[in-house]
């Protein structure tokens, strides 16, 4: 088509000023993660070294061994691969997780300017001037390029300045940001298929949680199955050990084929429309629609349904490679000595491995429940909350029947893959294990979850605009437990986080007066947020 990427650069230059805040934030969040992941475990190894008077390397060679045959550690971050050498440990200690977390930056950023513009008109304006057919994904792929390309840059830069070879540095650098790039791409294809942003999103995170769980299991059994996931690809280049450039290779094929399918099927669908028709709804509501609460369980249903199909498959992945502990344990003398010395056994380790699971799902499971307390705030920017609340419908029954969901689906996430992670254990071992100690572990970790919800409802009483805060609080709680130990944060530190406050259960007790705390300060902020939402204008 003549003219199909007329006006790109316009368009680029306006993503960049439009995302000039997230995008910074993200881009700060994660070279601040990449830059100091060298600089904290060169000084943890090396003051081990000293201490024992031995070489770093040693140090190095002896903690992957424990590693590499533990499955476990390879389920979560990825191959256990050069963790002699201090590149390779930076690259295991980064991990799949924050692989994910690009992919997740991605898939944010191409869907807010391709299918959150065309839901909301702001792309038939565009359409309308002299723009190119395909100039809209053209600029977008641009941006996401861009915010990637300073992520590769800020690696090598990190990683050559702790000595690592430039060579090797680039080549790392270069695969996070086409692990990134892949999920982009996708997200642009999911962006043609869907008729809403919501969708479109949730259809990306999907395929992004499938690649790390594909990766997780080929990891574990070092099998074809890490080939099938962007995660994979990019681990498989293994910068730091025996190179394998080829595998970046497969992962700029794949960009290019996805963007290609991307572009073709924008031709094959009108501005505004998915390639998925929209069902026409009954010629009448049903009689479930007339209150409140029938229409916030309307809207938020398939929500929940896909939250917990989400944590239920994380539950059954994770809990498939629970008795890989015991095996572990058994077959490595090393890390029974090591356990006896730090006053633990076989089961400790077992529930110490559980209560990190629980809470990471925990973590995803509090996502969910953002969305879904947050989703007020959706209908009242797309202008559907103002005409029900003009009715006799009171804002506080309005408000009150999403965040009565939202609250209920806490509780709901937790026993969902809780049950999955100790039903996929007992499918390996042949029974379950404490199953009601767990599942008290996993309901001890809802207060938390209310905590962070309602501080998002508190600050969405206050304003719409505000109301995003809370996935900075969300952000940091994430940060605290995933990398609290890298960045070797102070005790106090690591209790900003409310999750920090109940990670003890299955390994240790728990401490009622923190749960009683946080249930208090969830139910307090969601009910001041309500106030507040019945003293402003909708809209402000």
């Amino acid at each position: 088509m003549k003219n199909g990427f007329a006006k790109t650069w316009p368009l680029v230059r306006l993503i960049l000023r439009l995302d000039r805040i997230k995008m910074s934030l993200w881009l700060l969040g994660l070279s601040a993660l990449i830059a100091i992941t060298p600089w904290s475990i060169r000084d943890i190894t090396e003051a081990e070294a000293d201490t024992r008077g031995v070489a770093p390397e040693v140090v190095l060679a002896e903690q992957g061994q424990i590693v590499e045959t533990n499955a476990a550690m390879v389920a979560l971050s990825g191959p256990a691969d050069a963790l002699g050498t201090f590149g390779g440990r930076y690259a295991f200690e980064i991990g799949a997780f924050s692989l994910g977390i690009v992919g997740l930056m991605n898939i944010l950023l191409v869907a807010r300017h391709t299918r959150a513009e065309e839901e909301s008109g702001r792309a038939d304006l565009v359409r309308s001037a002299a723009v190119g057919a395909w100039s809209p994904i053209a600029a977008v792929t641009i941006a996401a390029v861009t915010a990637n390309a300073v992520l590769a840059l800020v690696t090598f830069g990190a990683f050559s300045a702790d000595g690592i070879e430039p060579g090797r540095a680039l080549l790392y650098g270069l695969s996070i940001a086409a692990c990134g790039l892949s999920f982009g791409a996708i997200a642009l294809i999911w962006a043609q298929v869907f008729e809403y942003s919501r969708a479109a999103t949730a259809a990306s995170m999907a395929t992004l949680a499938m690649a790390y769980t594909i990766r997780a299991v080929g990891d574990v059994r070092n099998n074809w199955l890490s080939w099938l996931s962007p995660i994979g690809w990019a681990q498989k280049v293994n910068a730091f050990g025996d190179s394998n450039p080829w595998a970046l290779v497969v992962s700029l094929a794949a960009i290019a084929t996805f963007i290609a399918i991307a572009i073709g099927l924008v031709l094959k669908r009108d501005v505004g429309a998915g390639l998925i028709a929209q069902r026409p709804g009954p010629a009448s509501a049903s009689p479930g629609l007339a209150s409140p609460m029938g229409l916030a369980w309307r809207l938020q249903r398939s929500g929940l349904l896909w939250w917990s199909l989400g944590v239920a498959f994380l539950g059954l992945v994770y809990g498939s490679v629970i008795s890989a502990m015991d095996d572990f344990i058994e077959d490595n003398e090393t890390m029974r000595d090591m356990l006896e010395a730090m006053g633990m056994d076989e089961e400790g380790l077992r529930d110490g491995f559980i209560t990190m699971i629980l809470t990471m799902t925990a973590l995803v499971a509090c996502a969910g429940v953002i969305q879904m307390a947050l989703r007020a705030r959706g209908e009242e920017n797309g202008g559907r909350a103002e005409p029900i609340l003009a009715g006799h419908v009171p804002r506080p029954s309005w408000l009150g029947s999403h965040l009565l969901v939202a609250f209920l689906a806490a509780p709901v996430l937790m026993l969902v893959s809780t049950l999955a992670l100790y039903t996929a254990d007992a499918m390996m071992v042949g029974q379950y294990t404490d199953l009601a100690g767990g599942l008290e572990a996993g309901l001890a970790r809802v207060p938390a979850i209310w905590a962070i919800a309602g501080l998002g409802v508190f600050l969405y009483g206050l304003a719409t605009r505000y109301s995003m805060g809370v996935w900075v609080v969300f952000a940091v709680s994430a940060v605290v437990f995933y990398f609290g130990g890298l960045l070797q944060l102070s005790e106090s530190s690591l209790r900003v986080s409310p999750l920090s406050h109940i990670t003890h259960l299955p390994a240790d007790p728990q401490g009622m007066l923190a749960l009683i705390v946080l249930t208090v300060i969830g139910l307090g902020s969601m009910a001041m947020g309500v106030g507040l939402f019945t003293r402003r204008d909708v809209g402000i």
